[in-house]
């Protein structure tokens, strides 16, 4: 059993960590460990000016559930490019219903997201869109979700097991965007999408279920960029 989150790193500087750290705390505390001391997390996340992610690892340890933290704390650094104008990406409709983790923490079990990544694949397109057995919106297979419905820009409430991603919730607060319960008909009538996580930040959706959208959110790109990304 583990818990997770993924910090982007550019040019050897830590984005949003104490957002990050936050996220990490309050799994723990959900999940019965009681808080996890920011100390415990080791701070040595890249080399020199190395740019990339980090995804930190949280596991039980011994004993039962309740009993308190007892477990080890990982740093895995992975070199890639975080934050550019990544090109447009298709996406295609999941089949299978997606359970998300509860509370929608990022947990160590992600056997659904590459499952749905890899279906996703394997149909010519870049990513799945996922709903939970209810039939509401959740996510995509590795990043949150927004829609333009209504001219409006909508993302999926953590009670349909969202990820409290931080780029999720920055946009949320910078960018005028909604929750919002979203189902099918929703992302059958869209008339834009993008997609959210650390290393991304905010990539445009050219194509859902064979249907083009527009692809226009450089505007959002650029304040991403500026305000998160640029050093």
């Amino acid at each position: 059993m583990s818990i997770f989150e993924t910090i982007a790193i550019q040019a050897g500087r830590c984005l949003l960590i104490e957002e990050h750290f936050e996220r990490l705390d309050r799994a723990s505390r959900s999940v019965g460990w009681g808080p996890l001391e920011v100390a415990t997390v080791p701070l040595e996340l890249s080399e020199g000016q190395r740019t990339g992610v980090v995804r930190i690892y949280v596991t039980a340890g011994p004993g039962r559930p309740g009993d308190g933290f007892r477990g080890a704390v990982y740093a895995l650094f992975e070199e890639c490019e975080v934050g550019t104008e990544f090109p447009p990406v298709r996406l295609a409709t999941s089949c299978a219903p997606y359970l998300p983790a509860p509370g929608g923490w990022k947990t160590g079990n992600y056997w659904q997201n590459v499952h749905a990544l890899t279906a996703a694949r394997n149909r010519g397109v870049d990513d799945g869109l996922l709903f939970n057995p209810s039939g509401a919106l959740v996510c995509a297979s590795m990043a949150n979700i927004f829609l333009e419905v209504g001219g409006v820009w909508k993302t999926p409430p953590l009670e349909t097991g969202a990820r409290d991603g931080v780029l999720r919730a920055w946009i949320l607060r910078q960018a005028g965007a909604q929750e919002a319960l979203l189902g099918p008909e929703d992302a059958a009538e869209c008339t834009g999408a993008f997609l959210t996580n650390s290393r991304i930040g905010v990539r445009a959706v050219s194509e859902l279920d064979g249907r083009p959208l527009r692809t226009d959110v450089s505007a959002l790109q650029r304040i991403c960029h500026d305000r998160i990304f640029d050093v």
